[in-house]
């Protein structure tokens, strides 16, 4: 089954201003996907058949207890639901502590009191935020990690001035794309990748000359979708235009301005596209 999101938050709701709702704030500035019910449930929803997609089409589960959560028959079904994803060793439940002793948690359940949790009396929101994405979203944990890594590696360096001559090209491949990011690359390539002096096997593997060619293909998606529209919409057809806009549009995404042969106010309308369209990675 697709997963819809990357976890589910099972709570109390007399936890929620303590603790449930900073944690979701926190979570979601990291880009983690997540059900809670704040954030998930619109005017006129059934609660339990939301609540019950969003245990199914979630792949993790954070449960925060508290006195508050082990009183309650509703998060007992949501616990029990994400219970019974446990399968083989596979791990689903994200325990976490909150006002509450590892007596209470066992006499509700063996199984929970056995389980690492992290505990909010011992460890800061921010904190339990980064470490539940280092399990639900290695990913973008990863991310955070290379770029407190690059912060501390420049933090003492020298500015130096070079030629471009002097710089070396990357030649070997750094990545291999997935096949989901192959096909964005072809469609990218099929569409403003017309203009550009590339193979589809060169568009690839330049794509893939990058660490993180998802980054790059997200830029050259936008990129793609406003040339698409931008010529569609003017009727665009002779070659030599079609590759200033794509000129234009590849500045606008380096945040530089390309001499182009196309009137101010076509310009303006290009870039206007861009910034409707554009969003952060």
């Amino acid at each position: 089954m697709d997963k819809k999101w990357d976890v589910f938050i099972s709570h109390a709701s007399e936890d929620k201003d303590t603790i449930v709702r900073q944690l979701a704030d926190a979570l979601e500035k990291l880009k983690v996907k997540i059900w809670f019910d704040e954030f998930s449930l619109k005017v006129g929803d059934s609660l339990s058949k939301s609540i019950d997609d969003g245990l199914q089409k979630s792949k993790f589960g954070i449960v925060v207890i508290s006195k508050h959560f082990l009183e309650k028959r509703w998060t007992d079904y949501e616990y029990r639901s994400l219970l019974s994803k446990e399968e083989n060793g596979k791990k689903i439940i994200l325990p976490i502590w909150h006002n509450i002793s590892k007596d209470e948690v066992k006499q509700f359940s063996l199984y929970l009191s056995d389980k690492v949790a992290l505990d909010t009396s011992k460890t800061s929101i921010n904190t339990i935020a980064l470490l539940l994405t280092e399990t639900i979203r290695p990913d973008i944990y990863q991310n955070i990690k290379q770029y407190f890594l690059f912060k501390n590696l420049f933090k003492n360096s020298k500015t130096e001035t070079v030629k471009i001559s002097n710089l070396n090209k990357q030649k070997k491949p750094l990545s291999k794309l997935s096949k989901s990011l192959e096909v964005r690359a072809r469609n990218i390539y099929y569409g403003i990748g017309q203009v550009l002096n590339f193979t589809i096997d060169e568009s690839i593997h330049n794509y893939e000359l990058d660490l993180r060619p998802d980054r790059e293909i997200q830029t050259w998606e936008i990129m793609n979708l406003c040339y698409l529209e931008f010529t569609n919409k003017h009727k665009i057809s002779d070659s030599k235009t079609r590759r200033s806009v794509a000129a234009l549009l590849i500045g606008f995404s380096i945040g530089q301005h390309i001499k182009a042969d196309i009137a101010e106010d076509k310009q303006s309308e290009l870039y206007e596209l861009w910034e409707k369209y554009y969003y952060e990675y």
